[in-house]
């Protein structure tokens, strides 16, 4: 697991919050807290208005809201411009400029906007990443029912995965080169 601390977009903050599993956020950020840029917190917010159980990033102890600098903002626009224009990718392109100008990794799960960031020297990874990294770090998800189950959890929020049910996690995690690691857990 990397020791950079982790900007976070919209899809990996809601859809964990809405499944029941945004410990895995709180217990794995380093430091145990989570960068939001403003763009994203007004994106989540939005959220919530369809789904009054996703947390304010106000109201959690693992989650803190930034402000873009100008230099940011000017990252933005040029990621913004990679990912085609317009404002459907905004809070990707803020997670990009933050976690570029302040040294974190970001979690997206857009593809696009990771190949965007990659060119742009971000190091990124998504949700299924982070759900790989409770089975190897967090206790609750050692086993390999919890972390399928977690993940069962996310697709039942409608979350697009390229996975059809959490019992597909690991052969997918093989086949992407999560896996195999270093150390593996005992099921």
């Amino acid at each position: 697991m990397t020791g950079s601390g982790w900007c976070i977009d919209t899809s990996v903050y809601t859809h964990l919050c809405r499944a029941g599993h945004s410990s895995i956020l709180q217990h794995l950020a380093p430091g145990g807290t989570v960068t939001v840029p403003l763009e994203v917190q007004d994106e989540i917010n939005e959220g919530r208005d369809r789904y009054p159980g996703i947390p304010a990033v106000a109201d959690t102890e693992w989650a803190q809201t930034v402000m873009l600098t100008e230099q940011e903002e000017s990252t933005l626009l040029v990621a913004l411009g990679r990912m085609g224009g317009g404002t459907e990718h905004l809070g990707e392109c803020a997670v990009i400029a933050c976690a570029r100008h302040r040294g974190l990794m970001g979690l997206i799960d857009e593809r696009n906007a990771i190949t965007v960031a990659e060119s742009l020297g971000v190091e990124c990874h998504d949700t299924l990443w982070l759900v790989l990294e409770a089975h190897f770090v967090l206790d609750v998800y050692s086993r390999r029912e919890a972390v399928e189950q977690a993940v069962q959890a996310l697709i039942d929020t409608d979350m697009r995965l390229p996975i059809a049910s959490g019992a597909g996690l690991f052969p997918w995690a093989w086949k992407v080169g999560y896996l195999p690691r270093d150390t593996e857990p005992s099921a």
